[in-house]
């Protein structure tokens, strides 16, 4: 699904706000907007001050309150890519951003890809299926190294003679 004009992505969060009974606030819009508009999974520090050239006086435990109100209507989705500084990324469904997918970490630079993979969406009904369990979300985070790593790690030899 192609992403929608920002007017119409922000218009569908307002409405999954105020029907989940969230007050819609120009600090939440902003912030959605930020990660709507992003493909880099950012960090709640990264969000910061990319809303604060809107907003200067936002504060970063600001950020974090409303990532974590965000989080829990399911606009928002946390990407924690090892454990580490927390990410995250839009995941307002029907809106063209966000849409459900799997996430490739590398372990070296920590860039965090998006990886769309019909299989491992179709584990959802077979667990369901199978167990009787109601399946709401399935992350998958495969962990390795991207190809710019790749390139930049020492060969074999090397290794082996320091």
């Amino acid at each position: 699904m192609a992403p929608r004009p920002q007017a119409a992505v922000d218009a569908a969060f307002v409405a999954h706000c105020r029907a989940r009974g969230l007050l819609v606030t120009e600090q939440r819009r902003a912030i959605y907007a930020v990660l709507a508009a992003s493909r880099e999974h950012p960090s709640a520090e990264q969000i910061h001050r990319a809303v604060r050239a809107r907003l200067p006086r936002l504060s970063l435990a600001t950020v974090y309150k409303n990532l974590e109100a965000l989080r829990a209507i399911g606009a928002v989705s946390d990407v924690n890519s090892l454990h580490e500084h927390g990410r995250y990324e839009a995941a307002l469904p029907g809106t063209g951003v966000g849409q459900p997918h799997h996430h490739l970490v590398c372990i070296r630079c920590k860039r965090v890809l998006d990886l769309h993979d019909r299989r491992l969406d179709a584990f959802r009904l077979g667990a369901a299926q199978a167990h009787g369990f109601e399946v709401r979300a399935i992350r998958v985070q495969v962990e390795g190294l991207c190809p710019s790593c790749q390139m930049a790690r020492p060969s074999a030899a090397v290794r082996r003679s320091v």
